[in-house]
């Protein structure tokens, strides 16, 4: 299913439905053999299953990597991000924000969940949050944990996506409103615990459970809200 990392593989599957409401065709688990061209130009997309997708544009992603080379040497521990404490420390006297600082977030996990989350409201939230506990140290204070609700939405046709906290693939989860053929908000258990929140064009309904996740409520107690 597409953002299967994020949303889960029932999830996943449910927003690709929008898509293909929509009459776009989503084909997963079939890799690209080849870019078929003629006279320079792109003519369709050859799969491994045999198939011959006819095109005239083709968009590529393949994803991301933190661009940490320039780091080597450094003493840093660099493991798919610059890894950090709660604080967003490094190292002492050391701090990192954005796509690349991997931390350990204490909303999540019963010893905190490292993280490396690739949204531009994370890396604002996280810089201002750096730049704090960089002064709070040079003044002689205590640095402060980063503790936040991960949030990310993407606008897709007529809907919006958004989602707030972690999901994982064992999660539980359970559909709280509307419907997976339209609009709809679900939750993700774990642990006894509220992880995450997807809502699909139901807004209103999403946001007051970043304070549930932040306030870490129970599986339960999410679901006794929820109805």
């Amino acid at each position: 299913a597409p953002m299967i990392r994020g949303l889960g593989a029932a999830m996943g599957t449910a927003v690709a439905a929008v898509h293909e409401r929509h009459g776009v065709e989503v084909r997963c688990g079939v890799q690209v053999k080849a870019i078929e061209v003629d006279a320079g130009r792109v003519r369709g997309v050859a799969l491994g299953d045999g198939s011959v997708v006819p095109a005239d544009v083709v968009v590529v992603g393949v994803g991301v990597a933190p661009a940490t080379e320039w780091l080597a040497g450094s003493g840093l521990n660099v493991t798919d991000g610059i890894v950090c404490d709660e604080t967003l420390a490094a190292a002492p006297g050391v701090y990192a924000a954005g796509d690349c600082a991997r931390w350990t977030n204490p909303l999540f996990g019963e010893d905190g969940e490292e993280m490396r989350v690739e949204h531009w409201t994370n890396a604002a939230e996280q810089g201002a949050h750096a730049a704090r506990n960089m002064l709070a140290v040079a003044a002689g204070g205590a640095p402060v944990a980063y503790e936040t609700v991960p949030f990310f939405w993407s606008d897709q046709y007529d809907r919006r996506i958004q989602f707030l906290g972690r999901a994982h693939g064992d999660d539980e989860i359970r559909v709280v409103a509307g419907s997976l053929d339209d609009k709809f908000v679900a939750l993700y258990g774990h642990g006894g615990r509220l992880r995450g929140v997807l809502a699909l064009s139901m807004p209103k309904l999403l946001m007051p459970y970043r304070q549930l996740l932040t306030d870490r409520i129970p599986w339960d107690d999410a679901l006794a809200y929820a109805a």
